[in-house]
């Protein structure tokens, strides 16, 4: 129901009320850790386009290019990761703001609105993953304005959701379940408008692939297609992964079981059909990505396409059952608001907020000391960005050229071949790599010969730092 227009309007000071919450202790208490493989790998690719490389031409990259593009200008700030770190809560913030718009427009409830706006800015594994530079967020949330645009209808509004699925394409390949969902979606409900629609979505996204493929000398496919299918298969990430995902966002996910059934319910009019497809289609190709979870390397960041869709529904299953008079949808809300609060205030004792800023600070200075302005280290990209040198041989994605080294790729081969010769050599004057790292069992015995260590992190991920004997 609508409610009165004073009621949306309380809501909504309400829920800006909350952005400036979440401004206050995220944005004010960001910090310039270091916490994660792929964000390393990212944030040095950025910083390499803003220098004049080509992705996929002049080093390995691991997804289309929009979210480097994007930091590239970030990169030429020099103020190392901080507008980075920024940019990924601003990110957060807009895909809030996205899924409370698209909340109003589908269940015309202010308060599910409200809260399905919050849910998504406090939830857990979205407010862990907003520390990081990676694409999860940024893809969610064009899918979000691309199923707010189609649902909208109308050729401008279908033009702008089909262009949205070329930049949603050109930032990760986990869109693409998403774009299927839409395709069927225009079939089904907007058949007049389908032909613009795939003319826009699949042919512009097609055609920026091409251009990216000739671009790159034909580097592109084989980058975020090939290098990609040479990950190994892990059942136990699977696992682990679900369980982390449960073990983060296990009050939605409760919420959302009453949410669904409502929603369901709520949408079975005909002429709401098409809202019920999309937000079940939604979650479906969110869920569908955590097929992809054996692969070595995917990780819980995968869940972020479906979670906004399960705070709608948890919000829908709240408000639901407190109009209907019961108490649970108090008692979850609680638990709610009490785990946003702890993920937010206990940044240093929990997993989900872990903070290296000292050891990174640490590590920072040993390179100023031992490396000469603009010479190249062998370090972790985060590492490398905030002490503004570049990275040997271009090493940036340090666990794909591994896993690519695991399968006999002669590409990962030769540039562990070259990166041994400049150990040997000791022509790297700083050496730094996670304890449990591939990479450190491979160069373990040209280090050990050449080089003494000289800083062991404190804080997770345990980082070792060689200086030349």
């Amino acid at each position: 129901m609508r409610g009165s227009p004073g009621l949306a309007r309380s809501y909504r000071a309400a829920f800006l009320l909350l952005l400036g919450f979440f401004a206050l202790f995220t944005v004010a208490g960001t910090d310039r850790s270091c916490l994660d493989a792929a964000d390393s790998a990212y944030l040095i690719s950025a910083d390499a386009i803003a220098h004049g490389l080509w992705p996929y031409r002049d080093f390995l990259a691991a997804h289309p290019p929009l979210l480097y593009l994007l930091g590239a200008p970030l990169a030429l700030l020099d103020a190392g990761t901080l507008p980075f770190r920024i940019f990924s809560l601003l990110i957060l913030a807009g895909l809030s703001l996205s899924v409370w718009h698209l909340a109003q427009k589908m269940t015309a409830n202010a308060g599910i609105a409200f809260l399905a706006g919050a849910f998504t800015l406090f939830a857990p594994l979205g407010i862990f993953f907003s520390k990081l530079f990676i694409q999860d967020a940024l893809v969610s949330l064009i899918a979000v304005a691309a199923i707010t645009l189609v649902m909208g209808g109308g050729r401008r509004r279908v033009a702008l959701a089909g262009s949205l699925c070329v930049l949603g394409t050109l930032t990760k390949l986990t869109f693409l379940p998403l774009l299927l969902v839409l395709a069927v979606y225009m079939y089904r409900y907007r058949r007049e408008q389908l032909a613009l629609f795939l003319r826009i979505a699949i042919g512009g996204s097609l055609a920026a692939a091409l251009i990216l493929e000739l671009l790159t000398g034909g580097s592109y496919f084989d980058d975020i297609i090939l290098s990609q299918a040479s990950k190994g298969l892990s059942f136990t990430n699977f696992y682990q992964g679900l369980h982390r995902i449960w073990e983060m966002d296990w009050p939605l996910l409760v919420a959302a079981v009453p949410g669904a059934w409502i929603a369901i319910h709520g949408l079975r009019e005909r002429r709401r059909y098409g809202r019920l497809f999309l937000l079940l289609g939604w979650l479906a190709a969110g869920a569908a990505l955590l097929l992809t979870l054996p692969a070595a390397g995917h990780d819980t960041n995968l869940f972020q396409m479906a979670e906004p869709a399960v705070a709608l529904l948890a919000a829908w299953g709240i408000i639901g059952l407190a109009e209907r008079g019961r108490l649970l949808p108090v008692a979850v809300a609680a638990i709610l608001l009490l785990v946003s609060v702890v993920v937010l205030v206990e940044k240093d004792r929990l997993f989900i907020m872990r903070s290296n800023a000292g050891d990174v600070e640490r590590v920072v200075a040993l390179i100023d000391g031992a490396a000469a302005e603009d010479e190249a280290v062998l370090a972790p990209g985060c590492y490398a960005l905030e002490a503004g040198r570049p990275v040997t041989r271009r090493f940036y994605d340090q666990f794909l050229w591994e896993e690519k080294y695991r399968r006999g790729d002669s590409s990962a081969l030769e540039l562990f071949r070259g990166l041994e010769e400049d150990l040997v050599s000791r022509s790297v004057p700083v050496v730094a790599l996670e304890a449990d790292r591939d990479s450190l069992r491979i160069l373990g015995p040209a280090l050990d010969a050449g080089y003494r260590r000289a800083y062991a992190s404190r804080q997770w991920p345990r980082t070792i730092l060689w200086l030349p004997r």
